[in-house]
């Protein structure tokens, strides 16, 4: 599988992800990028890795997590999928709009479950602590203010940004 043209993807750019640094191996039957995050200082990197199968004539597209090498997205096409730049193009813009879109659905559950989790949750603890406001519980001290109460509430998000964070 010959893809002509290959290093004319550097600098294709879609949604702030750049794609840097295109080579392919000597027999020309796997094929690499880099994808750089542009929407952040510390910019995050992904890996593209095309490799065909002679046998089928199926091209597998993934793209990775260059750190830990997770699969991130992936799609199969023939190369008629990919004989120009816009075609090419589109396969690329279709994986990242999947890797955002279930990274999204996975910050919205993350989010979900840190408000509403139980007894973990942030809605609990707030509760918790006003109860023991009112009624004064043991486990905190009679001279619990709403002072008191602010500064849990600015612990209770500095866990949540620290979880989301992960």
């Amino acid at each position: 599988m010959k893809i002509k043209g290959w290093e004319k993807i550097s600098g294709l750019t879609y949604k702030g992800y750049s794609i840097v640094n295109p080579i392919h191996n000597a027999n020309e039957d796997t094929y690499y990028a880099t994808i750089m995050d542009l929407n952040h200082v510390v910019s995050s990197k992904w890996d593209i890795k095309l490799t065909s199968n002679d046998n089928t004539g199926v091209i597998t597209f993934r793209i990775l997590d260059s750190v830990t090498q997770h699969l991130m997205a992936k799609s199969h096409f023939t190369k008629t999928n990919i004989e120009t730049l816009k075609q090419f193009r589109e396969q690329y813009e279709m994986l990242v709009d999947d890797i955002l879109e279930s990274v999204q659905n996975y910050t919205a559950s993350k989010v979900t479950k840190n408000i509403n989790g139980g007894t973990t949750g942030i809605i609990n603890q707030v509760q918790s602590a006003g109860v023991n406001v009112l009624y004064g519980s043991s486990s905190l001290s009679t001279t619990f203010t709403p002072a008191h109460l602010l500064q849990t509430i600015k612990d209770l998000q500095e866990q949540i940004d620290k979880i989301n964070s992960k």
